[in-house]
């Protein structure tokens, strides 16, 4: 069994549903992080193979790092969390195979496109690498970031051959907002990325309401 299965959303909760459908293996904890509530969207557990849905609604856009860290923070007894977004969905036997190969002391991303759109991360990486850094934010450079700090500590990432499909980009496709935003978000990520790079920073960094604020979608 699958222990958690962290599900941020944005939009497209239509897509969250084909996920959630395409669940063929048991899942003890399926946490939906519901960043942008639709109005509409309910879902009762019809998937039998979910022992636990947990829907929590956030009054504003927490963003992809701070939604990662909430699901490992929510539940924090597991050896591992299964990450995944809400615009992917499993294949016939995908989920399987990541319960069969994620570990406690190993990162493990799907062979989707890109590989993060679907990965699992251990207890013992999170303890030796740190969360991921919300000062990312909200969203792009939180792997690349995560990435160089895992190859600091020597740690391995592994490339699985675990087959996940994934509408890639489709929060931005829906919005022009979005897309607009995103122009100038993905700037300042990438500066703020490459200054941790020129001050050797591997720390998981910090929140920042400076950052949030500017950086938001609203």
């Amino acid at each position: 069994m699958i222990p958690v299965l962290v599900v941020p959303v944005l939009n497209r909760h239509d897509l969250l549903d084909r996920l959630l459908s395409s669940i063929d293996y048991p899942v003890q904890n399926v946490l939906v992080i519901d960043n942008g509530k639709d109005a509409e969207w309910e879902y009762w557990n019809k998937n039998l193979n979910i022992e636990n849905l947990h829907h929590l609604v956030m009054p504003t856009n927490l963003g992809v790092p701070s939604s990662w860290n909430l699901g490992i923070k929510s539940l924090p007894y597991e050896n591992y969390w299964l990450i995944v977004n809400n615009d992917a969905w499993f294949p016939e036997g995908s989920l399987k195979m990541f319960a069969d190969h994620s570990r406690r002391d190993r990162i493990l991303l799907s062979a989707g496109m890109p590989p993060w759109c679907a990965f699992s991360i251990g207890a013992a990486i999170v303890e030796r690498v740190g969360l991921f850094d919300e000062g990312i934010y909200p969203a792009y450079y939180e792997d690349d970031d995560y990435k160089r700090r895992l190859t600091h500590h020597n740690i391995p990432v592994h490339q699985s051959d675990i087959p996940v499909n994934h509408d890639n980009s489709s929060t931005l496709s829906s919005s022009d907002k979005f897309q607009a935003r995103n122009g100038e978000t993905f700037l300042a990520n990438m500066n703020y990325y490459q200054d941790k790079v020129k001050r050797n920073d591997f720390s998981e960094g910090n929140w920042s309401l400076t950052t949030r604020v500017k950086n938001g979608w609203e």
